[in-house]
């Protein structure tokens, strides 16, 4: 049997599995390879950007008016941080799947990150894909995980 690397992905978590095999006569295993949780996944908006700063007098109105502030722009920070937390997932797969030891993978990523996940991967990694599902299965037990692939 190849060695397989079962990689399962949302926004905030990563978790790799190796398949194993040993027993002929016994089911496949998922042995935990690496396990990652971005906390800043986690946070607040709210936590990372203060309000206070970028506030600016309103300069619509009449002149009198006191107290009146802009709304600012948010320049799609949500946006931004997600295509950071989905690069930074795609780095760590690329070094799993560019070891020399893993000849496939079986991906389950999140379906909002899924398509983004593969665009960001380097070809090497993505060739080594052999199914990819769109599902977040990470908060599943190791023997659920298997029963979806």
């Amino acid at each position: 049997m190849k060695n397989t690397l079962v990689v399962v992905t949302d926004l905030a978590c990563l978790k790799a599995y190796r398949l194993e095999n040993n027993h002929p006569n016994k089911s496949l295993r998922l042995e935990l390879v690496e396990e990652f949780n971005n906390a800043e996944a986690h946070g607040k908006l709210g936590d990372k950007v203060s309000d206070l700063s970028g506030r600016f007098p309103r300069r619509t109105g009449a002149q009198h008016t006191t107290g009146a502030m802009s709304d600012g722009e948010r320049h799609n920070i949500e946006l931004e941080s997600r295509k950071r937390l989905v690069r930074q997932l795609a780095q760590r797969l690329n070094r799993l799947l560019g070891s020399k030891e893993v000849e496939r993978c079986l991906l389950a990523a999140s379906r909002e990150i899924n398509h983004q996940l593969l665009e960001e991967l380097e070809p090497l990694a993505r060739a080594k894909i052999e199914k990819n599902i769109p599902v977040d299965l990470t908060k599943l037990d190791r023997a659920e995980i298997l029963g979806h692939f």
